[in-house]
C-alpha cells in the first residue's frame, strides 16, 4: 500500500467524507497497529489489530459462516437484513478498536466475541466478505451502494 502510494488517497477520501467501505483487510489497514508483522496501519482508527487466542478445538484462521451481533443496528449497512445474519469469514486476526462506539457488528468464535464491522460516519468496514455472503452479502454491498447514491444525490441537489 506504501509502495504503491496509497496512504495518502484513502486518507483523503475518508477525510472528503465520501462513504468509505473496507473489507478484510481493508477493516484492519484502518487501526494503528497490528500483532501482524511490523508494519503500522492508517492510525485511522484508534486500536489494534490482534490474533485470536488458541482454544481447545478452535480452528484459526476461522474459515466459514458465523453469525453476527449488531451493535448499531440502524447503520446503513444493515438496511433490510435480518437480525443475527450469517456472513463467510476467513481471518486470523480481529480489530480492537480503543472506542467501543465505531463498532457495528461483532461475532463470537470460540469463546471470544470481537469486533466484525465498524462504522462512524462516512466509514464502514467489515471484517467478513460481503462478496462470498451470497444473498445477504449482495444486499450488504448494496445498501452501500444506495448510501454512495444517497449522499451523490444530495449534493447534487
Amino acid at each position: 500500500m506504501r509502495s504503491r502510494h496509497l496512504e495518502a488517497p484513502i486518507k483523503q477520501v475518508i477525510a472528503s467524507g465520501k462513504p468509505f467501505l473496507g473489507i478484510c483487510l481493508g477493516l484492519q489497514i484502518l487501526f494503528e497497529s497490528s500483532e501482524e508483522g511490523q508494519e503500522a496501519g492508517l492510525g485511522i482508527l484508534a486500536g489494534t489489530v490482534r490474533r485470536f487466542k488458541s482454544e481447545p478445538g478452535l480452528t484459526i484462521p476461522q474459515m466459514g459462516w458465523n453469525q453476527l451481533q449488531f451493535t448499531q443496528p440502524d447503520h446503513p449497512l444493515w438496511s433490510e437484513i435480518t437480525s443475527h445474519p450469517w456472513v463467510y469469514f476467513v481471518h486470523s486476526y480481529y480489530v480492537d478498536p480503543t472506542d467501543s462506539k465505531v463498532t457495528a457488528a461483532t461475532v463470537t468464535h470460540g469463546h471470544q466475541t470481537v469486533t466484525a464491522a465498524v462504522g462512524q460516519n462516512n466509514l464502514m468496514a467489515v471484517q467478513f466478505h460481503p462478496e462470498k455472503s451470497s444473498t445477504l452479502g449482495l444486499q450488504i454491498l448494496s445498501n452501500f451502494v444506495n448510501k454512495v447514491i444517497s449522499e451523490n444525490l444530495a449534493l447534487a441537489g
